[in-house]
């Protein structure tokens, strides 16, 4: 609940940053794909679901990486058990909703611009995080990595999203390439500087403060 506050709080200051103060209008860029609101009310809503949900479990992960480093919870043995657990599946939740609304998106690209999948920016980024959330939890699955090691793949998969959804439409190329783009680099620069600090600090916390054996998997 808490995380859940914070997420919705930060939301509405960078709605507010970028779209209430900037007040640019984007929808002539996007006229000809908005053209039938069945693609509309399909694709776009699942993959923001998607997109979303990636978020939220990179957010999951960082109160499991900052508790983790910090030696919190260590009272309560299961709590990152736990965390562990909620953090797969709503990885998994992004994985499925991430695919079917790119699916979707391609369906969409076909009837708008005669073609299924074109290699655009927009669409390679949604792919990397089909990929990763695949990767992390094929990997989660067989054992290769643990909980700290899911917690951290799964920050990495929010860097990847927040490139997919922002990062692109400042690239100015492809079928994609609208929305704001003043400073976003900045933005998103110091976003992943700070994001790879705390993977960093997760992966030291990993080599001092190991699991202990009894800890349930």
């Amino acid at each position: 609940m808490s995380v859940a506050s914070l997420l919705s709080a930060f939301g509405m200051f960078f709605a507010w940053r970028y779209e209430a103060r900037e007040g640019a209008d984007t929808m002539p860029a996007v006229i000809a794909v908005l053209d039938t609101n069945f693609w509309l009310a399909t694709h776009v809503t699942t993959i923001v679901a998607g997109y979303g949900a990636g978020l939220f479990a990179s957010a999951l992960s960082h109160v499991y990486v900052v508790t983790r480093a910090l030696g919190l919870k260590r009272k309560l043995p299961e709590f990152h058990n736990d965390l562990a657990r909620v953090i797969y599946g709503v990885v998994a939740f992004c994985l499925v909703f991430t695919l079917i609304g790119t699916v979707l998106g391609g369906v969409w690209a076909a009837q708008s611009w005669g073609r299924f999948w074109g290699w655009d920016p927009k669409e390679n980024g949604a792919l990397l995080i089909v990929l990763w959330a695949l990767a992390a939890l094929h990997a989660r699955r067989g054992g290769y990595i643990r909980r700290d090691g899911l917690a951290l793949s799964t920050i990495v998969l929010g860097m990847i999203v927040v490139f997919a959804w922002w990062g692109v439409n400042a690239l100015g190329v492809g079928l994609h390439s609208y929305g704001f783009t003043s400073g976003v680099w900045r933005s998103l620069a110091v976003f992943w500087i700070v994001e790879t600090a705390v993977i960093l600090a997760g992966l030291a916390t990993l080599w001092m403060r190991p699991l202990k054996p009894h800890f349930r998997e």
